[in-house]
């Protein structure tokens, strides 16, 4: 081959080889400089992690500092019905590891009213589904904010992970609640949330169990996933353990143990037609309710300093035979030094007895008062058992009507309107 041949292709074998990889390499790193480049990205990371979650996601930048790392800033997840707000974190780092993926977050904040709907889209997805998640995840952060309508909870050390199997998927959340807006203190050893899918049986149950132990947790966090709790007050708070869970045949709850402190009791009966002021102290030995089908409920509450419509007076002596000693023809309320009531749930009955003699100072009294002032009794009952369904005349007012109760009859309970004229008595 002449000389000048072997240079000519030798010059092509360059711009093959070397000049033109080299070009395009400079055009696609100039390209991916480019803001377009980098939106376009953002818009399909953003796609990705909707298109996984079920909900719209917003995020502002990102970040790729390795191939297993991906970093995300001002990332906002928003409900696709709503189209409000769920939650939004400062900064997210996504990090693929040897047995999962691991997320930090960086000043995570969750809104607590849309905290019902979410919960049931990540049920549906995650924890029914096997598919959506094949590998574990693993959720850390050293603060969470929950933001209600009455005040924000703030959380730290938070830990959470999901773990999915052939039989059962297991969501847990580990943290500890803050007893500073800062995050500068910590409240008692933490509490912990474990959500368990369990596919073993004929039909899939997904089972809630809640503990606080010494930490007391503001209902208030719950109250709009499950609006009874607002009735509480804003002030209250749950401490104990919980377990709940649904299945084919329905619905149970267990609260053995558990306690509610700071329970508003003029909220708790606003809306009823007698009415009581203060706050009362809750604490269950045994809690198991189906509805129903099974009731075990043991405990007592206790209330300083109140008030008593004389209304709930007249109804505790004429429906349930308690021994009275005020002026019923009084329409004001009385107030009340000291409130105790022994209660027992079981099946079809109820018992009832007042415990005032078993506070410090109060034990001279003699057994079964329930209110106490001003040195003496007001309302009394020694162990008084009865049907359980004679706690409605409590919540009935004075113009309700008698209805039959029997097991035929409770299942259209539900599904009859009952009259919209009420009374409520001082």
């Amino acid at each position: 081959m002449h000389e000048r041949t072997q240079r000519a292709l030798a010059r092509l074998m360059f711009v093959i080889c070397c000049a033109v990889p080299t070009l395009i390499t400079m055009v696609v790193l100039f390209i991916s400089w480019t803001p377009w480049y980098h939106q376009a990205c953002l818009r399909e990371i953003s796609e990705s992690i909707a298109k996984d979650t079920g909900f719209l996601i917003e995020v502002d930048d990102f970040d790729r500092p390795s191939p297993s790392r991906l970093d995300l800033q001002a990332l906002r997840v928003i409900d696709p019905e709503t189209h409000r707000e769920v939650a939004r974190v400062d900064h997210l780092s996504w990090t693929e590891v040897n047995d999962g993926v691991s997320i930090v977050l960086d000043h995570p904040q969750l809104q607590s009213a849309e905290l019902a709907g979410a919960w049931r889209l990540i049920h549906d997805r995650f924890l029914c589904s096997s598919i959506c998640l094949s590998t574990s995840v693993r959720f850390a952060a050293s603060d969470l904010t929950i933001d209600g309508d009455v005040g924000s909870t703030r959380l730290q050390d938070v830990d959470a992970w999901i773990e999915p199997g052939d039989d059962s998927t297991r969501a847990t959340i580990e943290c500890m609640r803050s007893t500073q807006q800062d995050g500068s203190g910590r409240d008692g050893s933490g509490f912990r949330i474990e959500v368990v899918r369990d596919r073993t049986g004929d039909m899939p149950v997904t089972t809630w169990t809640m503990e606080t132990s010494d930490t007391p947790l503001p209902c208030s966090v719950f109250s709009q996933y499950y609006l009874p709790l607002a009735r509480f007050g804003p002030a209250a708070s749950f401490a104990g353990t919980a377990r709940w869970s649904i299945d084919a045949d329905g619905w149970w709850v267990d609260l053995s143990g558990s306690r509610f402190t700071n329970v508003d009791l003029e909220r708790l009966t606003q809306g009823l037609p007698h009415a009581m002021a203060g706050t009362a102290d809750i604490k269950l030995q045994t809690g198991m309710l189906r509805p129903a089908k099974a009731i075990d409920v043991t405990g007592e509450i206790r209330s300083e300093r109140g008030f008593v419509a004389t209304s709930l007076l007249s109804s505790l002596h004429r429906d349930f035979g308690m021994t009275v000693n005020a002026n019923l023809s009084n329409p004001r309320s009385i107030a009340y030094d000291y409130f105790a009531l022994h209660f027992k749930l079981f099946d079809s009955s109820v018992t009832l007895d007042g415990i005032c003699a078993t506070k410090d100072g109060l034990r001279g009294l003699p057994a079964g008062v329930v209110f106490y002032s001003g040195g003496e009794s007001i309302v009394q009952a020694k162990e008084i058992e009865m049907a359980s369904v004679e706690l409605a005349k409590l919540l009935a007012s004075p113009n309700s009507v008698l209805v039959p109760i029997t097991p035929q009859t409770s299942a259209i309970m539900h599904l009859l309107l009952p009259s919209s004229q009420t009374s409520r008595l001082r």
